[in-house]
């Protein structure tokens, strides 16, 4: 009894992880950086490499090399509600959070696996910009160290 609860909980909450970063990492495809998030482009029958991963995005150095990163954002939810912006409090869309410790999870998770080389965090604002930027800088934190 007591594993199927334990199999049965660590299953619920990696389906819940998966929903957060199909969440997070589809908002975070309006921050203006990396050409290519958001873009499908699969392989040639036969051939390797896709760039379909949920979250993973490619962008490019100054000097030329292609850096695969984790992009996301911390939260979809905003307490502003700025017209031009789709993470608005009045928009109707799903909201999902990564606690600092999910979003360092992740990262690693990702960077162990060899899928990443880097993280592009972004976040609508929590309670407040102070708040929020403490958020930030807790998975920075955890990641550097």
């Amino acid at each position: 009894m007591f594993r199927f609860s334990f199999a049965n909980d660590l299953y619920l909450s990696c389906m819940e992880l998966a929903a957060k970063l199909e969440i997070l990492a589809d908002a975070a495809k309006y921050d203006a950086s990396c050409a290519s998030s958001g873009a499908v482009r699969k392989a040639a029958p036969g051939g390797l490499g896709n760039s379909t991963g949920v979250g993973i995005c490619h962008s490019y150095t100054p000097d030329g090399p292609c850096v695969s990163l984790l992009k996301i954002l911390l939260t979809n939810y905003c307490v502003y509600d700025c017209v031009f912006c789709v993470n608005r409090v009045s928009s109707d869309t799903r909201r999902a959070r990564f606690t600092a410790q999910e979003g360092i999870n992740l990262t690693m998770d990702f960077y162990r696996r060899n899928y990443i080389e880097g993280l592009f965090l972004s976040s609508g604002i929590i309670q407040s910009p102070d708040y929020t930027m403490e958020q930030l800088v807790a998975v920075a934190r955890g990641l550097r160290n």
